[in-house]
Formats: structure tokens, sequence, C-alpha cells
């Protein structure tokens, strides 16, 4: 995108349709940035070596793009990103999954192909897949809250809620407030707040016009071993209003569809829900992505594992047990020094955890392992999700 000289060169008859990654053809061309940042992917490109075999270069778009706006362009390679950087016409941002992108600082075109998302639904652990043109570039999967500590925690809440009322006047019980449209319980409406968060970020970084969803329909009436569905079924008209208020079809397959998709695409599953690897959500994410835009097998790409299981101890401000003298001890916040519990934090010796708390001056975390340290200083804090790249 620079001339030797350091000037932008502007050429408008380059098509980016036939701008790849390669390096023979970074050197011979310099795109426009408006082109480089809303022109057409390429899947891949070949040329012809001197012993006459044909050699094919697959071009992989790993790098998300916004407009000037911050809305989602059709993602890029490494190589454009380098150059428009370069040139100044674009700045450096990444998303809440820990990936690199760039935002543009000059005026683009809109144009954008097919991007799909599907998303497969679970109790525990999710996957989801974006397919952008005929590439996937991202695979996400979500670790999910565990509904169980959270049930746990509402009761201890409401037994102490009832307690502390108990000391109070008797009042004449109310039967006006039991009946709400649209109620979700606490604990069903944490799950599905972690996944609209997850679809969130998706939207933002990706120009997202499809999503195909696997429906999860059971009937409780007949078999009584389906307890499990149901953290999957409460929720689904909160999702489908999250795509149609932005103007996203939704279309929707049954779970004997998604297996047969499965099957038709070559994706392989394995039974261990809780692996970290494609085959337990993402096969299934992946082909539902493929079905809404493709219609033929895509290669994988690698997957990105988001733990949001950790829910921190915030409105149980003192501790249960009265101390010496009838006082109440300070127990937890949901802020601590300032800071939000539950923040992606890293220290000076390169360690990098989960805000839990304060411990007699000193910040207390959880490492990646799961155990609980404590470290004096603070190196950096950031929004991002807790993440793991396999």
């Amino acid at each position: 995108m620079k001339s030797k000289k350091g000037q932008i060169k502007r050429t408008a008859e380059i098509n980016t349709s036939e701008c790849f990654s390669s390096s023979e053809h970074c050197k011979a061309h310099s795109c426009d940035a408006s082109q480089l940042a809303a022109g057409t992917q390429s899947v891949g490109t070949t040329s012809k070596r001197e012993d006459g075999a044909i050699r094919t270069y697959v071009v992989k778009h790993s790098v998300f793009v916004l407009d000037s706006k911050g809305r989602a362009l059709m993602p890029t390679t490494p190589c454009r990103a380098r150059k428009m950087l370069k040139a100044g016409v674009a700045k450096k941002v990444w998303s809440k999954f820990g990936t690199f992108g760039v935002q543009m600082l000059v005026e683009t075109r809109r144009e954008v192909e097919d991007t799909a998302l599907g998303i497969d639904h679970g109790s525990k652990f999710e996957g989801r897949s974006v397919v952008c043109g005929k590439e996937n570039v991202l695979n996400i999967k979500l670790d999910l809250p565990d509904k169980k500590k959270i049930v746990k925690k509402i009761e201890e809440r409401r037994e102490l809620r009832r307690t502390r009322r108990s000391r109070l006047r008797r009042r004449e019980a109310r039967f006006d407030n039991r009946k709400r449209e649209d109620f979700i319980a606490p604990s069903q409406k944490v799950i599905v707040g972690s996944r609209l968060k997850i679809d969130a970020e998706i939207c933002r970084i990706y120009p997202v016009n499809k999503v195909m969803i696997e429906d999860v329909c059971f009937n409780h009436s007949k078999k009584r071993w389906g307890k499990n569905f149901s953290t999957v079924e409460i929720g689904k008209k909160m999702i489908d209003r999250f795509f149609e208020d932005r103007g996203i079809e939704v279309e929707k397959r049954k779970g004997w569809e998604t297996k047969a998709l499965r099957e038709k695409y070559g994706y392989k599953k394995i039974g261990n829900k809780s692996s970290d690897s494609f085959e337990s959500h993402c096969c299934d994410s992946l082909s539902l992505a493929v079905e809404a835009i493709v219609g033929e097998r895509v290669e994988p790409c690698k997957i990105i594992v988001v733990d949001d299981t950790y829910r921190c101890v915030r409105r149980r401000l003192y501790d249960s047990n009265i101390k010496k003298g009838g006082k109440l001890e300070a127990y937890s916040r949901g802020i601590v020094g300032g800071i939000s519990k539950g923040v992606k934090i890293g220290t000076k010796s390169g360690k990098v955890g989960r805000l839990c708390g304060m411990d007699r001056g000193r910040w207390r975390y959880y490492d990646e392992a799961g155990k609980r340290q404590t470290v004096k200083k603070l190196e950096w804090i950031s929004r991002e999700f807790i993440t793991r790249t396999i």
C-alpha cells in the first residue's frame, strides 16, 4: 500500500478478488485501503512451479475488519492487514475472544458476502462456528456457568432474606406480583445471558446475516429423564428475539437433522462433550453454518474455548455467622479495590488469571489451573473473556 517513497498508492483498477496473501502478489501490487477492507474474499490461488507441478495456496482470512463507525466488514488476511496498518489507514483492535483485527480510519465500501453463524446448544457446553464466504473463520466452545452452584447461592440468599424479614413487622401476603411476562428464573437467566454475550461479540466483529440453530425439543409429559433439556429450552424466545432485532435471518434444525448434516459433510463427533476439541460440539455448529450458505464441506479452523463458568459472590455483604459482641463481619462485594471481580488480570511474572478478591492488601486471583493465588501488584486488567486456543 506504500510506494518506495512512503506515499499511499491509489490504484482503482485493481480487483480485490484477485488479491491473495502470497508474498509474490503482495510485492507486485499495492491495493487501495477501502478495496482491501471491503473486497470479495478469495478462497485460494494456484501457481505453477518450474517442474510443472501446481501448488495451491489456501488463504486464511484470520483478521476481522471494522469500518470507521465500528460496523463489521468481511475479514481479511494478515498480509493485507499489515499493509493497511503500515499505510496509516487502519488501527489495531482486539475482540473479547483475544483475536486480532483492524478498524479502518477512512471510509470504505459496505459490500459483504453471506456470513453464517451455526449454534449447537447444550446444558453445560456449547459450540459456535462462523463461516464467511467459503471459509471457516471462527470456532467457539463455550463452557457455561454451573447451574448447581447458582441454585445453591439463590437458596442461601432466600434463607437469609426470610430470616431478615422475620424480624420485621408482619405484612399481608401479596398475590399480584407472581405472574410476569417472559419471566426466566435467575438460575436460567444467567445461562441465557452467557449465551447472548458470546453471540453479541460474534455479531460485532463479523457481518452475520444468517443463523442456523439446533432446536432442542423434549416431550417432558411423556418422558421424565430429560431434566437437562429444560436448561436448553428455556430462553429460546429471548435468543430468537436477539437476532431478529438485528435483522438476522434465523433458521432451525432438529437434532436428527444436525446429525445427518454432520455425516453429510464428513465431520466426526465424540461422546465426551466436555472435551476441548472440535469433535465435541463445534463439529455440529460448523455443519449448521455450512448448510446455511455453502452447501459443501469446509475445512475447520482452530477452536477457542471460552471459560464462562466463574460467578463471583457479589450480593452477600456480611457473613451469616455473628461474631463476638453481636457484630456482623463483612463478607464479600462485587467490586474490590475499584475493580470488578471476574475480570482478566496479568501479573509481572507473566501469569494470567481471573480476579476474585483481596486479602490483607494483596490481590487474589484464580490462575489458569483454577488454583487461587495472591499477588501484590497487578500489571494490567482486561474485559476479555477467559479463553484458551486449541
